[in-house]
């Protein structure tokens, strides 16, 4: 990655950490979709494809949440849990307590997941 598109994504990771969640979210499902809107999106996208804003500058692309082949992992939500934990790639770690994060899962599997 050259030092401008680093910096580019530092700065944009700088933005998004700073910005604050408001605690009068409503149920695990709004909760959840606010917190990738605001932690998640500008990688994953809107679509959940990887393809938000920053993708471009990120090698690996971020994951496909769409991706059948993801949700058929065994253990899926702890693999979730332990990356927004640690980070993962060019994927930083967030600080996030159990409920953020079993709202941004229970997002993600409404959202992106298909029916099989």
């Amino acid at each position: 990655m050259t030092k401008s598109v680093s910096c580019l994504v530092m700065a944009m990771f700088i933005a998004v950490s700073l910005s604050t969640i408001n605690s009068a979210y409503g149920n695990e499902y709004d909760t959840g979709k606010a917190l990738y809107e605001e932690k998640c999106l500008i990688c994953h996208g809107a679509s959940g494809k990887g393809d938000g804003p920053a993708a471009a500058a990120l090698s690996p692309p971020p994951r496909d949440f769409n991706s059948p082949d993801f949700w058929k992992q065994k253990n899926v939500d702890q693999i979730i849990t332990k990356q927004v934990k640690n980070g993962k790639g060019a994927m930083p770690a967030f600080r996030l307590n159990e409920d953020e994060i079993k709202a941004i899962i229970d997002f993600l599997s409404h959202t992106f997941k298909k029916s099989n």
